[in-house]
């Protein structure tokens, strides 16, 4: 098998790691190659760096159907299943194959315009957000699941979450967390202006739909905190699930929530 390695220059300063970990995966036999190309036929790509890294990477690789597996060089790293210090431990488990894989649901995006057309589509592996803009005005939103009107929402948006996503924004505006491997989705308000503040969960098959109406200043619409396309009046954001999973690597499938208490406490002291 072929392994690729893709590194953030700003985390991983002159790629030391990527050239350490290079050096270990050859020294067991491997073969490796330094920023592949998405048309390399490569079986696993390592991201160094943090959950944005791996985001990117998911981003650029995803359809070429290969596995990922992150070195953390971020602050936390939600979505990274190595730290650093763990390199010479964990490699060598990773060449002969002694790990579990997660299929990670992921969700496409549309943009529609107000007769119906398709003005932008991507697909993400966290979240889609959309929010309001530069001024902090309300904005209405209004949310439909599978044709049925649930409710405009008024406040500062909507995050729309994978499972992966329930430990991103999703978390942070009150949303549930969701064990990685699990195809619900999350639709959670932020800073609602109204009495329905909750989250709901709809399934992996579900179509969900936000309209978007009258509003002072455009808000926002962000795939995994990329910039995606320009909002106008009577737009509608679709939001699906994707047809390709995120196969990524781990290698203790039973200890999610005791990381995701631990990377949680490890978030907020990072920043103190």
């Amino acid at each position: 098998m072929k392994y690729g390695i893709v590194s953030n220059i700003k985390r991983d300063v002159d790629l030391k790691v990527a050239m350490r970990t290079k050096d270990l995966m050859e020294s067991l036999g491997a073969e490796v190659v330094i920023e592949p190309s998405p048309d390399d036929p490569v079986g696993v790509i390592i991201s160094i760096g943090g959950d944005g890294t791996f985001l990117s990477v998911i981003h650029k690789y995803l359809n070429s159907g290969c596995e990922f597996v992150g070195i953390n060089k971020g602050s936390v790293g939600f979505l990274t299943s190595i730290n650093e210090k763990d390199i010479d431990r964990d490699i060598p488990k990773l060449i002969k194959g002694e790990y579990d894989l997660i299929e990670r649901n992921t969700l496409k995006v549309e943009l529609l315009d107000k007769h119906g057309n398709i003005k932008a589509s991507d697909f993400c592996l966290n979240d889609v957000i959309v929010c309001r803009g530069d001024w902090p005005h309300v904005t209405n939103l209004d949310l439909s699941i599978d044709g049925n009107k649930i409710e405009t929402f008024r406040g500062d948006g909507l995050v729309v979450a994978t499972a992966t996503g329930s430990t991103a924004y999703s978390l942070a505006a009150g949303g549930p967390i969701m064990m990685p491997y699990m195809n619900d989705i999350i639709v959670t308000p932020v800073c609602s202006n109204t009495f329905y503040g909750y989250s709901y969960i709809a399934g992996k098959d579900s179509v969900i739909e936000i309209g978007l109406g009258e509003f002072e200043s455009s808000p926002i619409i962000t795939p995994d905190g990329r910039r995606f396309a320009e909002l106008a009046h009577k737009d509608t954001v679709r939001i699906t699930g994707y047809d390709k999973p995120c196969k990524t690597v781990c290698f203790d499938k039973n200890s999610f929530f005791k990381d995701v208490r631990k990377k949680i406490l490890q978030r907020g002291s990072f920043y103190e």
